[in-house]
């Protein structure tokens, strides 16, 4: 089909659908009539991006640009990866600018911007309707501009801005579990904002509120404790009182998330090994015990293959062996084992990988050198920015994928011939990299260069509806591996 005779030009942070649908408009069109999905989707988003890039004669990577996917996991997640995320369940827009122009932008899907500061106004969820109400004052518009600034282009993708998204989203978590009418103390708008809820109470485990009005009484304040340590300290300490003031199952495991000291009736925790007689190790476990208590990493998080970005979708056989090495260490410091001699067995039993010949220890046996340690370090971050997916679910659901291929091959046509063994070793790759035998892998090579870009979306995105038709994606609650840092 040959471009488009009206060809209106994308504005800056707009979203992909926003400008489909502006682009049907303006053609006197509706969406689907120009081939253009108009349904929700990390995925569905690359297809709207490749279409929209032949109607409007436009770079495709420039439109690519323009989806969310182009936002840092810590932000948007991963489609159908049971992670926390910034991403709600449902479009907001501007009730006066999108009105006005029918640009939706993209930062308005993360539920830390619950405002548009050009009105200013408070963002809508679109389809609903909600009388006018008072414009959000300074402090609002001052602490949503200070949130905002990290999603710049220029600060977007630093490692001190990912640092801080994950930051807010564990404070809003810990805030919101008890917050009502008159806690915490709020400035005027939002005060008033608050008093409008029925139930202030929102639960930001298991994702973050889906309607504007409930995250802007939690997140504006959280931003502005988060830019402030003495506020940010006042808050914390109130939330953790409160908190220890309930008695339930929920409000017990987030005091052990956020109260690393206190103690562990359960288990002795072992203790670090000494910074004289191994100063790599114990550097190590400590550097693991503080993602591990400031951000929530547990074992199920770690994947059998932590590959990178260089990584291709199936590493050398050397790199495995070594990706799988730093897994296995990983693993071991997060379950608090590493003085375990069967802790070994058993990470490689849960990461799904084949036992080791002889029984070790590799922590105690002097494996560990300060350059492999600086290696799990790294991954352990980049697991964090990447938003905590849970692979231990998806190994399980994964293992014995029924129906996976025959849905797979109903919902893609013209597939590659392939094996059934193939295919379901090649869409469990894509979501949790691991192990197979070298001649399954041989296959999955061979079908991945035989994939074309569009069959490979369109794959994708069948998987992300099989595992949610199956068992649709939930975030529990989580309890730390280890409680505090003690040396011997």
């Amino acid at each position: 089909m040959r471009s488009l005779p009206v060809r209106p030009a994308p504005m800056v942070d707009e979203m992909i659908q926003s400008l489909a649908v502006r682009t049907a408009a303006a053609n006197f069109a509706h969406p689907n009539q120009l081939g253009l999905p108009t349904a929700r989707g990390l995925r569905t988003e690359q297809r709207v991006a490749a279409r929209l890039a032949e109607l409007l004669d436009m770079p495709a990577e420039h439109l690519t640009s323009l989806t969310l996917s182009a936002y840092p996991p810590v932000l948007r997640g991963e489609a159908q990866r049971r992670q926390r995320t910034w991403l709600h369940r449902t479009e907001w827009a501007c009730p006066r600018c999108s009105r006005l122009n029918g640009v939706v932008l993209r930062r308005w899907q993360f539920s830390l911007h619950p405002l548009c500061v050009q009105c200013p106004s408070l963002l809508t969820v679109v389809g609903t309707h909600r009388e006018d109400s008072a414009p959000p004052d300074t402090a609002a518009l001052d602490a949503q501009r200070l949130i905002a600034q990290d999603l710049e282009p220029e600060r977007l993708h630093t490692a001190g801005a990912q640092r801080r998204f994950a930051d807010l989203y564990l404070l809003c978590e810990l805030v919101s579990a008890t917050v009502d009418q008159d806690w915490p103390r709020l400035p005027g708008w939002e005060h008033d904002l608050r008093a409008e809820l029925s139930q202030p109470r929102t639960d930001w485990i298991r994702h973050p509120p889906s309607s504007p009005d409930r995250a802007a009484t939690v997140v504006l304040e959280c931003g502005r404790a988060l830019a402030n340590p003495a506020r940010q300290r006042l808050l914390r300490g109130e939330a953790i009182e409160r908190l220890a003031a309930r008695d339930d199952d929920a409000a017990r495991t987030l005091l052990r998330r956020f109260t690393p000291g206190a103690p562990d009736t359960e288990r002795r925790r072992p203790q670090v090994p000494s910074q004289r007689t191994q100063p790599v190790l114990a550097s190590l476990i400590r550097a693991i015990q503080r993602l591990q208590r400031t951000r929530g990493l547990q074992p199920r998080h770690v994947p059998a293959w932590p590959v990178d970005a260089t990584d291709s979708l199936i590493p050398t056989r050397d790199r495995r062996r070594e990706l799988e090495h730093r897994a296995v260490t990983l693993h071991v410091l997060l379950a608090g084992r590493w003085h375990d001699p069967n802790a070994e067995a058993d990470a490689r039993r849960d990461l799904g990988l084949r036992p080791h010949p002889r029984k070790r220890n590799a922590m105690l046996d002097g494996a560990v050198d300060a350059t492999r340690a600086a290696h799990v370090v790294r991954i352990a971050e980049r697991l964090v920015i990447q938003g905590l997916i849970d692979h231990h679910d998806l190994r399980r659901r994964l293992a014995a994928p029924t129906g996976l291929v025959s849905t797979v091959r109903q919902k893609v046509t013209g597939l590659p011939i392939a094996s059934g063994v193939v295919l379901a070793a090649w869409c469990r790759l894509h979501q949790s990299p691991g192990p197979a035998d070298e001649v399954t892998l041989a296959g999955v090579r061979a079908l991945d260069c035989d994939l074309d870009p569009e069959q490979r979306l369109f794959l994708l995105e069948a998987i992300d509806n099989y595992l949610e038709a199956v068992d649709p994606a939930r975030l529990d609650s989580f309890q730390p591996a280890i409680a505090d840092e003690r040396t011997a």
